[in-house]
């Protein structure tokens, strides 16, 4: 079978999406299966990479700078070359895994069966995250929810923030359309999918969950009771909550590891004489030595974020918001997880309290414990099996139409 993936992003840059796109490549191509993937040409890299004999890579210049889901609009060169054009004819299937909608009329016109692989809420929120702004609540995003999203999510200047919502509102509605003429949607976890599916209930008969898979990641020992975050400084994923969390507890002694916080190392000492050490992008594993405990509080339905299950891989106990996702992977029956409401800093700061009056030895036990459960939640073999599955009947429906 010959695959097509168009994606703005590919590992390693992007994030969660991509590098779940990385990790199905290369199952997939174990499995025999020929990929193709196009995506963007940044600096230093190759325009064209050939990584074995099943995996290909184009890089071409798309514009992906101006950091909105309508980028790839501007782009009306690439979408009508001759290269693109020829790839999509090359493939039995095409599969988006990202926001590049734009791309899907030309899929459609090539009769192509298309799948969209959904991580987030981009269908039915310009955000893609469904979170209201202005009301501060999980909700839809209206005009002013969206203007404070570019303000406090994306941190853009007043005139970048007028250009973004006069895009959003003349693209906005008719962009999210193009995705949900697929021939199948993938989600990535059952909150998800139902959360769009109560808004657009005629997607069911084309609608999958499977969970994304997991990265190859040793267990590792923790050598101090340290706290770790690994969500840079967004809003959404609960910055401040922690901040204000870690301003309740009474332990000098105490550090905090945030990833993705700083360009270059800077050290924040609390009133209370924790020490919150802000991370540029670094070594996972060796910030995992230094913790004990990852916090996920995020205030948005997180689908299902890699920082949670790469913590519990790495054998870390959790404390995370009980919202989106997170309670499918981190369940509350577990001894080395802690749920609490969203937003509320008060409880993390209780669960953190629990946690820490643990002996080293106790969270290296218990945080074996985290992994094995992930270990036997998230089999790559079934994902894999469950997604190849999905391809093949989207070829076959797709010749029977």
């Amino acid at each position: 079978m010959k695959i097509l993936i168009l994606s703005e992003l590919f590992y390693p840059h992007g994030s969660g999406a991509e590098l779940a796109t990385w990790l199905y490549v290369k199952m997939l191509a174990e499995e025999g299966f020929k990929i193709t993937v196009v995506t963007s040409k940044f600096p230093n890299e190759s325009s064209f990479e050939v990584l074995n004999e099943r995996i290909r890579i184009y890089r071409l210049p798309i514009n992906v700078m101006i950091g909105t889901r309508y980028c790839t609009l501007v782009n009306v060169g690439t979408l009508m070359s001759n290269l693109l054009n020829k790839l999509i004819k090359w493939s039995d299937i095409v599969y988006i895994p990202g926001g590049w909608f734009s791309v899907i009329p030309l899929v459609k016109v090539h009769k192509k069966p298309l799948i969209v692989h959904l991580h987030n809420y981009s269908i039915i929120c310009p955000t893609s995250l469904l979170y209201d702004f202005a009301n501060m609540s999980v909700g839809k995003c209206s005009l002013r929810s969206f203007m404070l999203h570019e303000y406090i999510e994306k941190r853009r200047s007043l005139p970048s923030v007028i250009a973004s919502c006069f895009i959003n509102e003349l693209f906005g509605k008719h962009y999210s359309k193009l995705a949900r003429s697929a021939d199948v949607l993938i989600f990535v976890s059952k909150a998800q999918m139902e959360l769009i599916l109560s808004e657009i209930p005629s997607l069911k008969e084309k609608s999958y969950m499977i969970y994304n898979p997991i990265p190859d990641l040793p267990y590792v020992k923790s050598e101090q009771k340290g706290i770790g975050y690994l969500g840079g400084k967004s809003f959404v994923k609960g910055f401040h909550i922690l901040i204000r969390a870690l301003k309740m507890l009474r332990r000098d002694t105490l550090e905090a590891y945030f990833t993705k916080a700083s360009k270059e190392l800077k050290r924040l000492r609390l009133t209370n004489g924790i020490l919150i050490n802000l991370l540029p992008k670094t070594n996972l594993e060796d910030v995992m030595k230094k913790i004990s405990i990852t916090v996920v509080p995020s205030l948005w339905p997180e689908p299902l974020p890699y920082a949670l299950i790469e913590s519990m891989l790495y054998g870390k106990l959790i404390v995370a918001s009980n919202i989106g996702g997170i309670p499918e992977i981190a369940s509350n029956h577990l001894s080395g997880v802690k749920l609490v409401k969203p937003g509320d800093h008060t409880e993390i700061a209780n669960a953190l309290d629990h946690f820490l009056s643990l002996s080293l030895e106790e969270f290296n036990e218990i945080g074996a414990k985290n992994r094995e459960y992930v270990l036997r939640k998230m089999s790559n073999e079934e994902i894999l099996r469950n997604f190849i599955k999905i391809l093949c009947n989207a070829i076959v429906n797709s010749g029977q139409k």
